[in-house]
C-alpha cells in the first residue's frame, strides 16, 4: 500500500534533507520527552500543584499537534515547507522566553501554548518534506535515521539543562535553550525546498488503497478514524513516563534531579538505538504497519510495569532504557504509515489530523494521571496509563481488517477498468483447490 510522487534527487541534496530533518527532531520532539527536568522548578517557583505543573507539559505536547494540523492545511497549496519552518521558530523563541517569565499558572499555559504551536509546524514541515523527497523504498530507513535526532535530544538535552538550572537558575536557562532552538530550527529551513518533480510512468503509480484515500477530507474514511481514535486512546497514557519520570525519581525514589536527567537520557539512548535500525526492523516485522502496533504495545505494557521495575538509580535507568527501545520505532514510523495508506501526497493534511488526536490524549491525559498520582501513588496511575496505551490496540485490529478490505476492493474495480476477466467461480475440486492453475485471475472474496 504504496504511494509516491518520486523527485529526481541527488545524494548529497537527500543526505542534506536527513541532516535537517534530524537538527529538527533534536528541537522539536526533544523537548517533549525533556521538558519534564523544568517540571520540579516550575512546580515549586510558582508554587503549584503536580498535576497543574504538568498541565503546562502536556499543553505545549498538545498544541505541537495542533500546530502539526495548521502546517497541514497551509502546506504546499498557500506556503511552502521552508516558510512554515521560519515562522513555527519564529513562535517558538516567542512561546519559550515567555515561559521563562510568566507568574502565574493561567500565563504559563498560554506562553507553552504557543511554543507548541511552532514546534510542532516545525516538525510537520520537516517531516513530510522529507518523506515526499526521498525514494519509497527507502523511506522507513532514512526516516528513521532523521528521527534518530529525538533520541539525540532526550540523551544531549537534560544534562546541558541540568548544568544551566544549576548555574543560572531554570528561567534563564529555558531561554538560552529557546535561542537555541530557534537558530538551529531556522538553519534547517533551506534544506526542505522541493524539487521540481520529474515524473514517470512508474513513478506517478498509485497504490489501490491510496488512490480510494485521493482528494477525500481525512474524517470521511473510517480507516483514518479508526487511526485518529487509537491515537487518542494510546496518546492518553503515552507521555505519562516522559512527563512523570523526574517527579517519580525525586519524590517516589528519593533522587536527586541529576539522576533524574541519566534516566532521560538513557531512554534517549535506548530509543536512539532502535531508530538507527528501523529499516532492518521494518523488515523483520513484516512492513511499518506491524512495527507500530508491535512497539505500541510494548509501551504500554513498560508503562504499567514503572513502579513495579524502578527501585532504585540502576532499576530506574535500566528500565529507561528498555523502555527506550520501545518507543524508539513508534513515533518514527507513523509517517511512514500513514504515507503508505493514504499517499505521501495527502501526508501533510493526514499526518496533521493525526497529530490532533495525539493533541487530544495529551492534554487530557497528563493531568489525569497527575492527579491519580497524588490521589491513589504511582502505581495505580501508572498502571491506568500503560492500560489505556494497550487498549488502542483493538482500534489498530479493526484499521488493519477495514484496509485490507478496501485495498481488495480497489484491486478488484482495476482489475475490471483494464478488461482483466475473472474466470467464474466453480465448486470446490475435491482436492481442495491444489490442482488449481496458478494463472487463473483472482480477486479478493470481501
Amino acid at each position: 500500500m504504496e504511494a509516491s510522487s518520486k523527485t529526481v534527487e541527488t545524494p548529497s541534496r537527500a543526505i542534506r534533507a536527513v541532516a535537517a530533518c534530524f537538527v529538527n527532531h533534536v528541537f522539536t520532539f526533544g523537548p517533549i520527552y525533556t521538558f519534564g527536568i523544568f517540571l520540579p522548578h516550575i512546580k515549586e517557583s510558582l508554587d503549584l500543584s503536580l498535576a497543574a505543573a504538568s498541565s503546562a507539559n502536556s499543553t505545549m505536547i498538545a498544541l505541537q499537534f495542533a500546530g502539526s494540523l495548521i502546517a497541514g492545511f497551509l502546506i504546499p497549496h498557500v506556503v511552502r515547507h521552508p516558510t512554515v519552518v521560519v515562522g513555527g521558530a519564529v513562535a517558538v523563541l516567542v512561546g519559550l522566553t515567555a515561559v521563562s517569565f510568566v507568574e502565574t499558572a493561567s500565563l504559563l499555559y498560554f506562553a507553552s501554548a504557543l511554543a507548541g504551536i511552532g514546534l510542532g509546524a516545525c516538525n510537520l514541515a520537516g517531516l513530510t518534506a522529507l518523506n515526499a523527497q526521498v525514494d519509497p523504498s527507502q523511506r522507513a530507513l532514512l526516516v528513521g535515521f532523521a528521527t534518530c535526532g529525538t533520541s539525540v535530544g532526550t540523551v544531549m538535552i537534560p544534562p546541558i539543562l541540568s548544568w544551566l538550572i544549576d548555574y543560572v537558575g531554570w528561567r534563564w536557562a529555558m531561554r538560552i535553550y529557546a535561542i537555541a532552538s530557534t537558530v538551529a530550527l531556522v538553519c534547517t529551513a533551506p534544506a526542505f525546498r522541493s524539487p521540481s518533480p520529474t515524473t514517470t510512468s512508474n513513478q506517478n503509480a498509485v497504490s489501490p488503497s491510496a488512490k480510494v484515500a485521493k482528494c477525500r477530507f481525512p474524517c470521511r474514511d473510517p480507516r483514518f478514524l479508526c487511526w485518529w481514535l487509537n491515537m487518542s486512546f494510546c496518546f492518553l497514557g503515552y507521555f505519562a513516563p516522559a512527563i512523570m519520570l523526574a517527579e517519580f525519581a525525586t519524590t517516589h525514589l528519593r533522587l536527586n534531579s541529576h539522576d533524574a536527567a541519566i534516566a532521560y537520557t538513557a531512554m534517549g539512548v535506548g530509543a536512539l538505538c532502535t531508530r538507527i535500525c528501523l529499516g532492518p526492523i521494518n523488515k523483520i516485522l513484516g512492513g511499518p504497519f506491524r512495527v507500530f502496533a508491535i512497539t505500541q504495545a510494548a509501551a504500554g505494557l513498560m508503562t504499567l510495569l514503572l513502579p513495579w521495575c524502578a527501585r532504585d538509580l540502576i532499576s530506574l535507568v535500566a528500565w529507561s532504557a528498555a523502555y527506550g527501545l520501545c518507543i524508539g520505532p513508534l513515533i518514527a514510523v507513523i509517517s511512514v504509515v500513514l504515507s503508505e495508506i493514504f499517499g505521501a501526497q495527502q501526508l501533510p493534511l493526514y499526518h496533521g489530523c493525526s497529530r490532533t488526536g495525539v493533541g487530544l490524549g495529551t492534554i487530557c491525559g497528563p493531568p489525569l494521571i497527575g492527579w491519580l498520582v497524588e490521589a491513589a501513588g504511582y502505581h495505580t496511575a501508572f498502571g491506568a496509563a500503560g492500560a489505556l496505551v494497550l487498549s488502542s490496540q483493538f482500534l489498530l485490529g479493526l484499521l488493519f481488517v477495514l484496509d485490507r478490505r478496501r485495498r481488495c476492493l480497489a484491486a478488484a474495480e482495476n482489475a475490471a477498468d483494464s478488461n482483466i476477466t475473472v474466470a467464474p467461480s466453480s465448486p470446490k475440486p475435491e482436492n481442495d483447490g491444489l490442482n488449481q492453475s496458478f494463472d487463473q485471475p483472482r480477486v479478493c472474496d470481501v
